[in-house]
């Protein structure tokens, strides 16, 4: 998605500096945002460029009285969250447009704060001439993701609900669009809140038995009963990391690779399953010496097709970093399409070539069924394998069948979007793996009868991760980087 401009003003304020990490608490968190609490900002909400209509918006305590100066209406006596006819004005006072506006009170608003949204014909003449004005008005504009963050520092979404916006926002797939919506509806918060919540339960018997030692009547939980829980709740937070898997398939899409020894017929393939002439096709081995890319949706996963080097020994050193680079590819990729050539017997090259794919999940392909067949491909099949599909790259016999195999093991990777929350990225799958690292420590240390300060050390170890997952502590730097992904408006 394109970002749209900012609207034009002399240098804008830096950014207050945030303490290290920010506290849970909503309020609090404001308080921790410093100055830049005391700002309006205005961006438009819509992308850049002519279109029907365009929205500008307003957030903090003087996003009322700016507005009501460029439209000439009272907009804080306005019925809330209801559009009303206005006209829009310039710094000059000069009415340029005509409109409709709204006022969201805080705290009943995204950001929580005063927040107001004018509509306007959706001209960037039009949109520039009223953000200049409400920078003449005291307005600054916008940073990348502002909003959104106003938002997660006054509490009313968490940090996994911003990262589901941007997601929702960037979606290739319907798939991906379910993921992003269950997780800004917040799914990873709900699954994580039970898990702190028994962490923290653990943590304050251990820590009452501590405090009170010479009270008889607060004894420490028992040993082996305190060892289960911390283990039932380690079992569980290594489910939550464990999804990541099949969250980052939505997210960011799976990896297929397409591979095989030269002239089976990988690119035809790829142009096949791509509907168009991406990969240049010809009778000489060796053709493709780097690696081509393409992609397609299936059951709601955005897949990635990489058309990779034949697979061979080769004294050519372009060829030969074409091979390294394949192998890497291979290796990495969530699916393998093998393609074997149907209409020559299978060589040591077929056999050497299948033997660095085995090890990934894979489907073999008998392309070239429409000459002759001399290849059954049954040698590379093992046991419990699904088969072998059949086809023709060239002619299009089998596609369907390939598509409705790769969608099926792509589905069994990816899992049901509805099942269950998903972490969907790297942040969230090695915060849980801090946690989870966090209890098994835990759990060794009541096993070996360590004092109970050495365990109660390590489940707020734990604690301390999942909070950091939903952002309810959250370092600068992550605020940053993840705010700065968005879009102006947002």
């Amino acid at each position: 998605m394109r970002r749209s401009r900012r609207p034009r003003r002399k240098d804008r304020p830096e950014r207050a500096a945030l303490p290290e990490e920010v506290p849970v608490d909503g309020s609090r968190r404001r308080e921790a945002a410093g100055p830049e609490a005391e700002t309006t900002i205005v961006a438009p909400a819509t992308p850049e460029g002519v279109g029907a209509i365009a929205i500008l918006r307003l957030s903090g305590p003087r996003a009322f009285p700016i507005a009501s100066a460029l439209t000439g209406l009272a907009v804080a006596s306005l019925p809330p969250r209801t559009l009303t006819r206005c006209a829009v004005r310039d710094a000059s006072g000069e009415e340029i447009d005509s409109g409709l506006v709204a006022c969201f009170p805080a705290p009943a608003s995204f950001t929580g704060e005063d927040l107001a949204e004018i509509h306007l014909h959706g001209s960037p003449v039009l949109v520039e001439q009223a953000a200049d004005a409400a920078c003449a008005l005291g307005a600054v504009p916008a940073a990348p993701g502002e909003f959104s963050r106003r938002a997660f520092l006054n509490g009313k979404i968490d940090l996994t609900q911003a990262e589901g916006l941007a997601d929702l926002i960037a979606a290739r797939t319907e798939g991906a669009a379910r993921a992003a919506l269950r997780q800004l509806r917040g799914g990873i918060g709900r699954a994580v809140a039970p898990l702190r919540d028994r962490m923290l339960s653990l943590l304050s018997l251990l820590e009452a038995s501590i405090d009170f030692s010479d009270d008889e009547d607060i004894p420490p939980p028992p040993r082996q009963q305190l060892i289960d829980n911390i283990k039932d709740v380690g079992s569980a937070v290594g489910r939550l990391r464990d999804s990541f898997a099949r969250g980052r398939l939505y997210r960011e899409g799976a990896s297929v690779a397409i591979a095989g020894v030269a002239n089976v017929g990988k690119s035809s393939l790829l142009n096949r399953l791509l509907g168009e002439e991406r990969a240049i096709v010809t009778e000489i081995p060796g053709t493709t010496r780097d690696y081509l890319s393409g992609e397609i949706s299936l059951s709601g996963v955005p897949v990635r097709l990489v058309d990779t080097a034949g697979l061979r020994p080769t004294e050519d050193p372009v060829e030969r970093e074409g091979v390294r680079r394949s192998r890497e590819i291979v290796a990495e990729s969530d699916l393998v399409l093998f393609l074997l050539d149907a209409s020559r017997p299978a060589h040591a090259g077929d056999e050497g070539a299948y033997r660095e794919v085995a090890r990934r999940p894979h489907l073999l392909l008998r392309n070239k069924c429409d000459l002759p067949p001399a290849e059954s491909g049954e040698r590379f099949a093992g046991p419990g394998r699904a088969g072998i599909v059949s086809l023709s790259a060239k002619t299009g016999e089998g596609i369907d069948d390939l598509l409705g195999r790769m969608a099926a093991e792509l589905a069994s990777q990816a899992g049901d979007i509805l099942a269950e929350a998903m972490l969907t990225r790297m942040r969230h799958a090695e915060a849980a793996g801090k946690a989870g690292e966090a209890l098994r420590r835990a759990a060794e240390a009541a096993e070996a009868g360590m004092p109970e300060e050495c365990v109660a050390a390590d489940l707020r170890d734990a604690s301390r991760a999942l909070a950091e997952l939903t952002g309810e502590i959250a370092p600068e730097e992550i605020l940053e980087t993840i705010f700065s992904s968005f879009c102006i408006g947002k």
